[in-house]
């Protein structure tokens, strides 16, 4: 008896869940072409980078850049220059928190790293 209420409680639900019709605005697909247009021109997407140091002067920095890659061989790193300082960054995340997983780890060597925002080659993120 049991049963044959759930199976007539549950038919109606199933049949009436197969009835599903999405509804998007029309000026969806204007907006989905105009961000990849935007993601080409900035040559990736908006990510993090850990920073290690900050320095003026590129031998500093290329000390800090081999001193990392012997600590941790896996995980890129990234000389740059923006005036007046060259920076070392490391790593390619999506999120924020994905970069604090590794600056909490790399935390006890670096003592000054934080996450930085960074256009990210898209090609980059996947490795």
């Amino acid at each position: 008896m049991k049963l044959i209420l759930i199976v007539l409680t549950l038919i109606p639900l199933s049949i009436y869940s197969q009835n599903i019709n999405i509804k998007y605005e029309s000026g969806i697909d204007s907006l989905i072409i105009k961000n990849n247009t935007i993601q080409q021109k900035k040559d990736g997407i908006l990510g993090w980078r850990i920073q290690l140091k900050f320095k003026s002067t590129k031998e500093e920095i290329k000390k800090t850049r081999a001193e990392f890659m012997k600590l941790y061989p896996e995980t890129p790193t990234y000389l740059t220059y923006e005036s007046p300082y060259y920076r070392i960054c490391v790593g390619n995340f999506r999120t924020k928190n994905e970069a604090l997983k590794l600056n909490n780890f790399i935390r006890r060597n670096y003592v000054e790293a934080y996450p930085v925002k960074k256009i990210i080659k898209i090609s980059e993120l996947r490795n």
